[in-house]
């Protein structure tokens, strides 16, 4: 059972499209367990969910798990289109695919995460809880030694570029780190690094963590 440490008065809509109906039950009940999160979509068929989130109203998961390919990403642009049909909902990919490919052409058409099915129940499970609670970014631990390996950060157009520790307090965002982490790491005041994420955020245009990471990754 999930050991969740934040409870809010809120409940979380979850919603997955997987064709793969033995792991999509099994990771539903598992994120079930937590009460903070409600089951409101659950299907195995991409054109049926579509159907349905496109024709219900009342239909508002707040984020959504969805297992898809290469070739559904690129030609039918699946992930503008549920964009389009839900903008508030966070769309995170679950899939086996390892595809650096793949994962560039998800985030260039609006998806919030990635995920790979070989993580285990509980990282999914806290990666979403995250994401939902303090917009942490959702991605697989390979991902981000592949981004932060990379040392090409974001440069606003318009704004004022980042100074180089602001650059080293966003580079370990990325790698993940809470901002207690970077502190206790730069050996600097806890204040001083939310002050360095103001000033991050405010040059790069951004709101969220969440944010960053995909502006870094469409450097690639």
């Amino acid at each position: 059972m999930p050991n969740t440490y934040i409870t809010t008065n809120r409940i979380y809509q979850i919603g997955i499209i997987d064709e793969d109906p033995q792991f999509s039950d099994d990771l539903m009940r598992y994120i079930l367990n937590d009460k903070q999160f409600s089951s409101c979509l659950h299907s195995a068929n991409l054109r049926n969910a579509m159907q349905l989130l496109y024709n219900t109203s009342s239909l508002n998961p707040d984020l959504l798990l969805l297992d898809i390919c290469l070739t559904e990403i690129q030609k039918e642009d699946t992930i503008k289109t549920l964009k389009q049909i839900k903008p508030e909902m966070l769309i995170v990919i679950l899939t086996k695919d390892e595809n650096k490919h793949l994962i560039k052409a998800a985030f260039d058409r609006g998806a919030d995460g990635y995920l790979q099915k070989s993580e285990n129940f509980s990282s999914i499970y806290h990666k979403i809880l995250n994401m939902l609670l303090y917009g942490q970014p959702v991605v697989s631990q390979h991902i981000f030694r592949y981004m932060v390996f990379r040392n090409d950060l974001p440069q606003p157009a318009v704004k004022e570029k980042l100074t180089k520790k602001e650059k080293e307090v966003a580079q370990m965002v990325l790698e993940g780190l809470s901002h207690k982490e970077i502190a206790a790491r730069l050996h600097l005041s806890l204040n001083t690094i939310q002050y360095h994420m103001k000033n991050i955020y405010f040059k790069l245009d951004i709101k969220t963590k969440t944010e960053l990471f995909k502006m870094h990754f469409h450097k690639i």
